[in-house]
């Protein structure tokens, strides 16, 4: 059977991949790492719970490391190891911060008597 149009131009190059693909997955792991030592220097928390704490923003670092390693992913990669970073960061004073507004209420819930 004869072709009689053509469906070259159907073809769908392959993605760009990205030489530099680790470069922001390994700065977030390192920045998070730093967070979450900076965090564990001044809590007051068990090692328990400020281990807990950094878990999500560990995840989201270990999500830039699955990205797809193309350059129109490069954007994904960054965020999501930036997000990491600040979530690791911020995640042990918002926990703290829910506990003392829990304290608080519950305080002013029993009174002084």
């Amino acid at each position: 059977m004869r072709q009689t149009q053509d469906t070259r131009w159907y073809a769908v190059p392959a993605p760009e991949r990205d030489e530099w693909w680790w470069l922001a997955p390994a700065v977030g792991t390192v920045a998070a790492l730093l967070g979450a030592c900076l965090r564990a220097a001044d809590a007051e928390l068990p090692f328990v719970w400020l281990a807990l704490t950094c878990v999500p923003g560990f995840l989201l670092v270990a999500g830039s490391w699955c990205a797809a390693r193309t350059r129109e992913r490069r954007g994904v990669r960054v965020s999501l190891a930036a997000a990491g970073c600040v979530l690791t960061y911020l995640t042990v004073k918002v926990f703290l911060a829910a506990l003392y507004v829990l304290a608080i209420l519950m305080w002013l819930r029993q009174g002084d008597g």
